[in-house]
Protein backbone atom coordinates (compact mmCIF):
# COMPACT_ATOMS: atom_id res chain seq x y z
CA UNK A 1 0.00 0.00 0.00
CA UNK A 2 2.92 2.36 0.58
CA UNK A 3 3.67 2.56 -3.16
CA UNK A 4 0.06 3.51 -3.91
CA UNK A 5 0.07 6.22 -1.24
CA UNK A 6 3.35 7.63 -2.53
CA UNK A 7 1.82 7.97 -5.98
CA UNK A 8 -1.26 9.59 -4.48
CA UNK A 9 0.71 12.05 -2.36
CA UNK A 10 1.62 13.99 -5.50
CA UNK A 11 -2.02 14.37 -6.52
CA UNK A 12 -4.02 14.91 -3.31
CA UNK A 13 -3.67 16.44 0.13
CA UNK A 14 -4.44 13.18 1.94
CA UNK A 15 -5.11 9.53 1.21
CA UNK A 16 -6.09 6.37 3.07
CA UNK A 17 -6.20 2.72 2.03
CA UNK A 18 -8.35 0.01 3.59
CA UNK A 19 -7.22 -3.50 2.64
CA UNK A 20 -9.41 -6.46 3.57
CA UNK A 21 -8.55 -10.13 3.17
CA UNK A 22 -11.21 -12.55 4.38
CA UNK A 23 -11.97 -16.26 4.23
CA UNK A 24 -15.47 -17.41 5.18
CA UNK A 25 -16.56 -21.02 5.65
CA UNK A 26 -20.39 -21.17 5.66
CA UNK A 27 -22.26 -24.39 6.42
CA UNK A 28 -26.02 -24.63 5.94
CA UNK A 29 -28.58 -27.10 7.21
CA UNK A 30 -32.07 -27.09 5.69
CA UNK A 31 -35.03 -29.10 6.93
CA UNK A 32 -32.69 -30.56 9.53
CA UNK A 33 -30.23 -31.93 6.98
CA UNK A 34 -26.83 -30.78 5.78
CA UNK A 35 -27.44 -28.72 2.65
CA UNK A 36 -24.24 -26.89 1.66
CA UNK A 37 -20.60 -26.43 2.57
CA UNK A 38 -18.65 -23.67 0.90
CA UNK A 39 -15.51 -21.60 1.23
CA UNK A 40 -15.55 -17.99 0.10
CA UNK A 41 -12.50 -15.75 -0.20
CA UNK A 42 -12.60 -11.98 -0.48
CA UNK A 43 -9.82 -9.49 -1.06
CA UNK A 44 -10.44 -5.86 -1.81
CA UNK A 45 -9.02 -2.39 -1.46
CA UNK A 46 -10.80 0.87 -0.70
CA UNK A 47 -9.20 4.27 -1.21
CA UNK A 48 -10.29 7.56 0.33
CA UNK A 49 -8.71 10.80 -0.83
CA UNK A 50 -9.04 14.43 0.07
CA UNK A 51 -8.35 16.73 -2.87
CA UNK A 52 -9.06 20.45 -2.87
CA UNK A 53 -10.85 19.96 0.44
CA UNK A 54 -13.30 17.38 -0.93
CA UNK A 55 -13.65 13.69 -0.15
CA UNK A 56 -13.36 11.02 -2.82
CA UNK A 57 -13.84 7.27 -2.55
CA UNK A 58 -13.28 4.24 -4.78
CA UNK A 59 -12.82 0.49 -4.40
CA UNK A 60 -11.32 -2.36 -6.40
CA UNK A 61 -10.59 -6.07 -6.33
CA UNK A 62 -7.79 -5.57 -8.85
CA UNK A 63 -4.95 -4.87 -6.46
CA UNK A 64 -2.38 -4.64 -9.23
CA UNK A 65 -3.83 -1.52 -10.85
CA UNK A 66 -3.02 1.44 -8.60
CA UNK A 67 -3.46 4.14 -11.22
CA UNK A 68 -7.01 3.17 -12.10
CA UNK A 69 -8.04 3.18 -8.43
CA UNK A 70 -6.37 6.53 -7.80
CA UNK A 71 -8.00 8.09 -10.84
CA UNK A 72 -11.44 6.83 -9.79
CA UNK A 73 -11.08 8.20 -6.25
CA UNK A 74 -9.82 11.57 -7.51
CA UNK A 75 -12.68 11.78 -10.01
CA UNK A 76 -15.24 11.19 -7.27
CA UNK A 77 -13.59 13.88 -5.11
CA UNK A 78 -14.60 16.50 -7.67
CA UNK A 79 -18.20 15.89 -6.57
CA UNK A 80 -17.54 14.85 -2.97
CA UNK A 81 -18.46 16.51 0.29
CA UNK A 82 -16.30 19.30 1.60
CA UNK A 83 -14.28 17.93 4.48
CA UNK A 84 -11.89 19.51 6.96
CA UNK A 85 -10.46 16.45 8.63
CA UNK A 86 -7.06 14.86 8.98
CA UNK A 87 -6.62 11.12 8.89
CA UNK A 88 -5.20 9.67 12.14
CA UNK A 89 -1.46 10.07 12.68
CA UNK A 90 -0.89 8.02 15.82
CA UNK A 91 -2.49 6.13 18.68
CA UNK A 92 -1.78 2.52 19.57
CA UNK A 93 -4.54 0.05 18.61
CA UNK A 94 -6.59 -1.21 21.54
CA UNK A 95 -5.85 -4.73 22.80
CA UNK A 96 -9.33 -6.12 22.12
CA UNK A 97 -8.68 -9.92 22.00
CA UNK A 98 -10.32 -10.54 18.63
CA UNK A 99 -8.24 -13.46 17.33
CA UNK A 100 -8.54 -17.00 18.67
CA UNK A 101 -6.21 -19.70 17.27
CA UNK A 102 -8.62 -22.43 18.38
CA UNK A 103 -11.45 -20.87 16.38
CA UNK A 104 -9.16 -20.32 13.41
CA UNK A 105 -8.35 -24.03 13.46
CA UNK A 106 -12.00 -25.15 13.81
CA UNK A 107 -12.59 -27.71 11.07
CA UNK A 108 -15.61 -28.12 8.82
CA UNK A 109 -16.16 -31.56 10.33
CA UNK A 110 -16.43 -30.13 13.84
CA UNK A 111 -18.76 -27.39 12.62
CA UNK A 112 -20.99 -30.03 11.04
CA UNK A 113 -20.98 -32.06 14.27
CA UNK A 114 -21.90 -28.94 16.23
CA UNK A 115 -24.81 -28.25 13.88
CA UNK A 116 -26.06 -31.84 13.94
CA UNK A 117 -26.03 -31.89 17.74
CA UNK A 118 -28.05 -28.66 17.89
CA UNK A 119 -30.60 -29.95 15.37
CA UNK A 120 -31.01 -33.24 17.26
CA UNK A 121 -31.66 -31.41 20.54
CA UNK A 122 -34.29 -29.13 18.98
CA UNK A 123 -35.97 -32.00 17.16
CA UNK A 124 -36.26 -33.84 20.47
CA UNK A 125 -37.84 -30.76 22.02
CA UNK A 126 -40.44 -30.58 19.23
CA UNK A 127 -40.49 -33.30 16.54
CA UNK A 128 -42.85 -31.22 14.37
CA UNK A 129 -40.55 -28.22 13.98
CA UNK A 130 -38.66 -27.63 10.74
CA UNK A 131 -35.11 -26.51 11.42
CA UNK A 132 -32.72 -24.43 9.37
CA UNK A 133 -29.30 -23.72 10.80
CA UNK A 134 -26.31 -21.81 9.48
CA UNK A 135 -22.77 -21.62 10.80
CA UNK A 136 -20.08 -19.41 9.32
CA UNK A 137 -16.46 -19.18 10.39
CA UNK A 138 -14.62 -16.04 9.30
CA UNK A 139 -10.91 -15.28 9.29
CA UNK A 140 -10.00 -11.78 8.24
CA UNK A 141 -7.07 -9.40 8.15
CA UNK A 142 -7.62 -5.65 8.00
CA UNK A 143 -4.80 -3.23 7.14
CA UNK A 144 -5.29 0.54 7.10
CA UNK A 145 -2.57 2.94 5.94
CA UNK A 146 -2.64 6.65 5.21
CA UNK A 147 -0.44 9.48 3.96
CA UNK A 148 0.27 10.69 7.51
CA UNK A 149 2.48 7.60 7.86
CA UNK A 150 0.10 5.57 10.01
CA UNK A 151 -0.29 1.83 9.35
CA UNK A 152 -2.34 -0.56 11.50
CA UNK A 153 -2.97 -4.26 10.92
CA UNK A 154 -5.19 -6.74 12.76
CA UNK A 155 -6.23 -10.38 12.40
CA UNK A 156 -9.74 -11.28 13.53
CA UNK A 157 -11.74 -14.48 13.93
CA UNK A 158 -15.48 -14.94 14.19
CA UNK A 159 -18.12 -17.65 14.29
CA UNK A 160 -21.73 -16.78 13.51
CA UNK A 161 -24.58 -19.17 14.26
CA UNK A 162 -28.16 -18.62 13.13
CA UNK A 163 -31.33 -20.63 13.76
CA UNK A 164 -34.62 -20.44 11.85
CA UNK A 165 -37.41 -22.65 13.16
CA UNK A 166 -40.88 -22.97 11.69
CA UNK A 167 -44.11 -24.87 12.29
CA UNK A 168 -47.09 -24.78 9.99
CA UNK A 169 -50.65 -25.89 10.64
CA UNK A 170 -54.02 -24.98 9.20
CA UNK A 171 -54.41 -21.21 9.48
CA UNK A 172 -51.18 -20.73 11.38
CA UNK A 173 -47.45 -20.39 10.69
CA UNK A 174 -45.08 -19.97 13.61
CA UNK A 175 -41.52 -18.82 12.91
CA UNK A 176 -38.77 -18.41 15.47
CA UNK A 177 -35.24 -17.12 14.84
CA UNK A 178 -32.15 -16.57 16.95
CA UNK A 179 -28.45 -16.09 16.37
CA UNK A 180 -25.18 -14.83 17.75
CA UNK A 181 -21.53 -14.21 16.90
CA UNK A 182 -18.47 -15.07 18.97
CA UNK A 183 -14.78 -14.29 18.54
CA UNK A 184 -13.51 -17.42 20.34
CA UNK A 185 -14.51 -21.02 20.89
CA UNK A 186 -14.44 -20.46 24.65
CA UNK A 187 -17.30 -17.98 24.28
CA UNK A 188 -19.47 -20.44 22.35
CA UNK A 189 -22.55 -21.47 24.36
CA UNK A 190 -24.91 -23.01 21.86
CA UNK A 191 -26.68 -25.02 24.58
CA UNK A 192 -28.08 -21.83 26.11
CA UNK A 193 -29.65 -20.90 22.77
CA UNK A 194 -31.08 -24.40 22.32
CA UNK A 195 -32.63 -24.30 25.79
CA UNK A 196 -34.17 -20.89 25.10
CA UNK A 197 -35.59 -21.96 21.74
CA UNK A 198 -36.95 -25.21 23.20
CA UNK A 199 -38.76 -23.21 25.87
CA UNK A 200 -40.39 -20.97 23.27
CA UNK A 201 -41.42 -24.01 21.22
CA UNK A 202 -43.16 -25.46 24.27
CA UNK A 203 -44.99 -22.19 24.97
CA UNK A 204 -46.03 -21.84 21.33
CA UNK A 205 -48.33 -24.87 21.30
CA UNK A 206 -51.28 -22.90 22.63
CA UNK A 207 -52.54 -19.76 20.89
CA UNK A 208 -54.42 -17.37 23.18
CA UNK A 209 -56.05 -13.93 22.82
CA UNK A 210 -53.70 -10.99 23.30
CA UNK A 211 -54.45 -8.21 25.79
CA UNK A 212 -55.67 -4.90 24.44
CA UNK A 213 -54.84 -1.38 25.62
CA UNK A 214 -51.91 -0.05 27.67
CA UNK A 215 -50.04 -3.09 28.92
CA UNK A 216 -46.98 -4.28 30.74
CA UNK A 217 -44.36 -5.73 28.43
CA UNK A 218 -41.32 -7.84 29.23
CA UNK A 219 -38.92 -7.57 26.31
CA UNK A 220 -36.53 -10.52 26.23
CA UNK A 221 -32.90 -9.60 25.40
CA UNK A 222 -33.68 -10.34 21.74
CA UNK A 223 -36.83 -8.24 21.96
CA UNK A 224 -35.08 -5.23 23.51
CA UNK A 225 -33.85 -4.12 20.08
CA UNK A 226 -37.38 -2.74 19.64
CA UNK A 227 -36.68 -0.28 22.47
CA UNK A 228 -33.00 0.25 21.86
CA UNK A 229 -32.88 0.86 18.11
CA UNK A 230 -34.29 4.40 18.46
CA UNK A 231 -31.63 5.12 21.09
CA UNK A 232 -28.85 3.77 18.91
CA UNK A 233 -29.99 6.15 16.18
CA UNK A 234 -30.24 9.02 18.66
CA UNK A 235 -26.73 8.57 20.02
CA UNK A 236 -25.12 8.70 16.58
CA UNK A 237 -22.97 11.80 16.23
CA UNK A 238 -24.36 12.26 12.74
CA UNK A 239 -27.95 12.45 14.01
CA UNK A 240 -26.89 14.84 16.75
CA UNK A 241 -25.06 17.12 14.31
CA UNK A 242 -27.97 17.04 11.84
CA UNK A 243 -30.40 17.94 14.63
CA UNK A 244 -32.57 14.84 14.12
CA UNK A 245 -31.68 13.36 17.52
CA UNK A 246 -33.87 14.37 20.48
CA UNK A 247 -30.73 14.08 22.62
CA UNK A 248 -28.95 17.02 21.00
CA UNK A 249 -27.76 19.51 23.60
CA UNK A 250 -28.69 17.24 26.51
CA UNK A 251 -25.27 16.13 27.76
CA UNK A 252 -25.48 16.04 31.57
CA UNK A 253 -29.28 15.83 31.57
CA UNK A 254 -31.14 13.00 33.26
CA UNK A 255 -33.11 11.73 30.27
CA UNK A 256 -33.68 8.14 31.47
CA UNK A 257 -34.51 6.20 34.61
CA UNK A 258 -31.49 6.10 36.92
CA UNK A 259 -31.42 2.30 36.69
CA UNK A 260 -30.64 2.53 32.97
CA UNK A 261 -27.06 2.75 31.69
CA UNK A 262 -25.85 2.37 28.11
CA UNK A 263 -22.32 2.12 26.73
CA UNK A 264 -20.68 1.75 23.34
CA UNK A 265 -17.54 -0.33 23.87
CA UNK A 266 -15.28 -1.28 20.97
CA UNK A 267 -12.57 -2.43 23.39
CA UNK A 268 -14.55 -5.23 25.06
CA UNK A 269 -12.39 -8.39 24.99
CA UNK A 270 -13.95 -10.85 22.59
CA UNK A 271 -16.89 -8.61 21.73
CA UNK A 272 -18.47 -9.40 18.34
CA UNK A 273 -17.81 -5.84 17.14
CA UNK A 274 -14.59 -5.27 19.06
CA UNK A 275 -11.39 -4.35 17.26
CA UNK A 276 -8.11 -2.60 17.92
CA UNK A 277 -9.18 0.23 15.61
CA UNK A 278 -12.24 1.27 13.62
CA UNK A 279 -12.49 1.31 9.83
CA UNK A 280 -10.63 4.64 9.71
CA UNK A 281 -7.66 3.49 11.78
CA UNK A 282 -8.74 5.38 14.91
CA UNK A 283 -8.17 3.37 18.12
CA UNK A 284 -11.45 2.02 19.50
CA UNK A 285 -12.72 3.26 22.83
CA UNK A 286 -15.26 2.73 25.59
CA UNK A 287 -17.81 5.55 25.31
CA UNK A 288 -20.44 5.96 28.07
CA UNK A 289 -23.70 7.09 26.47
CA UNK A 290 -26.01 6.94 29.50
CA UNK A 291 -24.74 6.67 33.07
CA UNK A 292 -27.48 5.95 35.61
CA UNK A 293 -29.99 7.80 33.51
CA UNK A 294 -27.79 10.77 32.62
CA UNK A 295 -26.71 11.44 29.03
CA UNK A 296 -22.90 11.38 28.86
CA UNK A 297 -21.83 11.28 25.21
CA UNK A 298 -22.30 10.34 21.56
CA UNK A 299 -20.34 8.30 19.02
CA UNK A 300 -18.37 9.97 16.22
CA UNK A 301 -16.42 9.01 13.15
CA UNK A 302 -13.76 11.40 11.81
CA UNK A 303 -16.14 13.30 9.55
CA UNK A 304 -18.98 13.95 12.00
CA UNK A 305 -16.48 14.74 14.75
CA UNK A 306 -14.93 17.42 12.54
CA UNK A 307 -18.33 18.86 11.62
CA UNK A 308 -19.48 18.89 15.25
CA UNK A 309 -16.15 20.14 16.66
CA UNK A 310 -15.99 16.96 18.76
CA UNK A 311 -13.36 14.30 19.29
CA UNK A 312 -13.66 11.08 17.25
CA UNK A 313 -14.57 8.10 19.43
CA UNK A 314 -13.29 5.31 17.18
CA UNK A 315 -16.73 4.69 15.69
CA UNK A 316 -16.09 5.08 11.97
CA UNK A 317 -17.54 1.90 10.46
CA UNK A 318 -18.30 0.72 6.96
CA UNK A 319 -21.85 -0.35 6.28
CA UNK A 320 -23.83 2.15 8.36
CA UNK A 321 -25.04 2.21 11.94
CA UNK A 322 -24.56 -1.53 12.52
CA UNK A 323 -22.26 -2.00 9.54
CA UNK A 324 -21.39 -5.50 8.46
CA UNK A 325 -17.88 -4.65 7.39
CA UNK A 326 -16.69 -5.33 3.88
CA UNK A 327 -14.69 -2.78 1.94
CA UNK A 328 -17.06 -1.35 -0.67
CA UNK A 329 -18.73 1.38 1.40
CA UNK A 330 -17.13 4.46 3.01
CA UNK A 331 -17.13 4.64 6.80
CA UNK A 332 -19.74 6.63 8.71
CA UNK A 333 -20.62 7.02 12.38
CA UNK A 334 -21.73 3.61 13.67
CA UNK A 335 -21.89 1.49 16.79
CA UNK A 336 -19.45 -1.13 18.03
CA UNK A 337 -20.70 -3.25 20.97
CA UNK A 338 -23.81 -1.66 22.50
CA UNK A 339 -24.02 -2.65 26.16
CA UNK A 340 -26.97 -2.24 28.53
CA UNK A 341 -26.01 -2.66 32.18
CA UNK A 342 -27.63 -5.57 33.99
CA UNK A 343 -30.37 -5.07 36.54
CA UNK A 344 -30.87 -6.73 39.92
CA UNK A 345 -33.48 -9.42 39.20
CA UNK A 346 -33.53 -12.63 37.18
CA UNK A 347 -35.84 -12.60 34.17
CA UNK A 348 -38.15 -15.07 35.96
CA UNK A 349 -38.74 -12.53 38.74
CA UNK A 350 -39.53 -9.82 36.22
CA UNK A 351 -41.99 -12.17 34.57
CA UNK A 352 -43.72 -12.69 37.90
CA UNK A 353 -43.77 -8.95 38.57
CA UNK A 354 -45.38 -8.26 35.20
CA UNK A 355 -48.44 -10.19 36.37
CA UNK A 356 -50.58 -9.53 33.29
CA UNK A 357 -49.10 -8.52 29.95
CA UNK A 358 -46.86 -9.75 27.15
CA UNK A 359 -43.43 -11.31 26.76
CA UNK A 360 -42.01 -10.04 23.45
CA UNK A 361 -39.18 -11.95 21.78
CA UNK A 362 -39.22 -10.34 18.33
CA UNK A 363 -41.21 -7.98 16.11
CA UNK A 364 -41.81 -7.52 12.40
CA UNK A 365 -40.74 -4.44 10.46
CA UNK A 366 -38.09 -3.27 12.90
CA UNK A 367 -37.56 0.47 12.58
CA UNK A 368 -41.12 1.37 11.65
CA UNK A 369 -42.55 4.54 13.15
CA UNK A 370 -40.83 7.87 13.75
CA UNK A 371 -37.63 6.26 14.94
CA UNK A 372 -35.77 9.57 15.33
CA UNK A 373 -38.40 10.66 17.87
CA UNK A 374 -38.11 7.31 19.66
CA UNK A 375 -41.42 5.93 18.44
CA UNK A 376 -42.00 2.31 17.44
CA UNK A 377 -45.07 0.61 16.02
CA UNK A 378 -44.69 -3.05 15.12
CA UNK A 379 -46.56 -6.26 14.67
CA UNK A 380 -45.11 -8.89 16.97
CA UNK A 381 -43.40 -11.88 15.37
CA UNK A 382 -42.95 -13.97 18.52
CA UNK A 383 -44.76 -12.97 21.71
CA UNK A 384 -46.50 -14.73 24.59
CA UNK A 385 -49.30 -13.75 26.95
CA UNK A 386 -48.51 -13.46 30.65
CA UNK A 387 -51.22 -14.22 33.21
CA UNK A 388 -50.60 -14.48 36.92
CA UNK A 389 -46.89 -14.00 36.30
CA UNK A 390 -46.65 -17.03 34.02
CA UNK A 391 -46.64 -17.61 30.25
CA UNK A 392 -49.96 -19.13 29.21
CA UNK A 393 -49.59 -19.23 25.42
CA UNK A 394 -48.60 -17.56 22.20
CA UNK A 395 -50.33 -14.54 20.72
CA UNK A 396 -50.59 -13.58 17.08
CA UNK A 397 -52.10 -10.79 14.98
CA UNK A 398 -50.91 -8.37 17.63
CA UNK A 399 -49.35 -4.92 17.41
CA UNK A 400 -47.39 -2.96 19.99
CA UNK A 401 -46.55 0.75 19.96
CA UNK A 402 -44.84 3.25 22.22
CA UNK A 403 -42.01 5.72 22.66
CA UNK A 404 -38.67 4.30 23.78
CA UNK A 405 -37.52 7.51 25.45
CA UNK A 406 -40.71 7.81 27.50
CA UNK A 407 -40.80 4.16 28.47
CA UNK A 408 -37.15 4.10 29.59
CA UNK A 409 -37.55 7.29 31.60
CA UNK A 410 -41.00 7.15 33.12
CA UNK A 411 -42.33 3.60 32.75
CA UNK A 412 -39.39 1.30 33.49
CA UNK A 413 -40.36 -1.62 35.74
CA UNK A 414 -36.95 -3.23 35.87
CA UNK A 415 -34.00 -4.83 34.10
CA UNK A 416 -32.96 -8.46 34.27
CA UNK A 417 -29.72 -9.58 35.85
CA UNK A 418 -28.74 -11.94 33.02
CA UNK A 419 -27.04 -10.49 29.94
CA UNK A 420 -27.35 -11.97 26.47
CA UNK A 421 -25.67 -11.15 23.17
CA UNK A 422 -28.24 -10.27 20.53
CA UNK A 423 -27.17 -10.78 16.93
CA UNK A 424 -23.70 -9.36 16.50
CA UNK A 425 -23.74 -5.99 18.22
CA UNK A 426 -25.96 -5.75 21.34
CA UNK A 427 -25.59 -7.18 24.84
CA UNK A 428 -28.68 -6.62 26.94
CA UNK A 429 -30.74 -7.97 29.80
CA UNK A 430 -34.50 -8.38 29.62
CA UNK A 431 -36.28 -5.03 30.04
CA UNK A 432 -39.75 -4.66 31.57
CA UNK A 433 -41.83 -1.53 30.94
CA UNK A 434 -45.40 -0.41 31.50
CA UNK A 435 -47.82 1.53 29.32
CA UNK A 436 -47.09 0.01 25.90
CA UNK A 437 -50.08 0.19 23.60
CA UNK A 438 -51.23 -3.29 22.55
CA UNK A 439 -53.82 -4.14 19.94
CA UNK A 440 -54.59 -7.82 19.49
CA UNK A 441 -57.10 -10.04 17.79
CA UNK A 442 -57.76 -13.77 17.90
CA UNK A 443 -58.16 -15.54 14.58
Amino acid sequence: MNALLKKLARKAEQGETYHLTATTVPIEFRAGRLHAIRTAQTEGLALRVIRDGRLGFATTTDLGNDETLIDAALASAAFGDELTVRFPENGEPTAAAVYDPALAALSQEKMITLGERAITALAEADPEVEIELSLAKTLETVEIANTTGRTVVEERTGLSVGFELSKASEGDIFMLADGFTVRSLAALDIDAVIERLAGFLAHSRSVVPAPTGPSRILFTPNGTITLLLPLVVGFSGRAVYMGTSPLKGRIGEKAFDERFSLTDDGTLPGGPRSAGFDDEGTPTARTPLVDKGTVRGFVYDLRTAALASANPTGNGYKGGLFGSGGFRTPPTAGMSNVIVDAGDRPQAELLSEIGEGLLVESVLGLGQGNIHAGEFSNNVAVAFKIEGGEIVGRVKNTMIAGNAYTLLKERLIGLGSDLQWVGGALRSPAIAVDGVSVVGAMQ
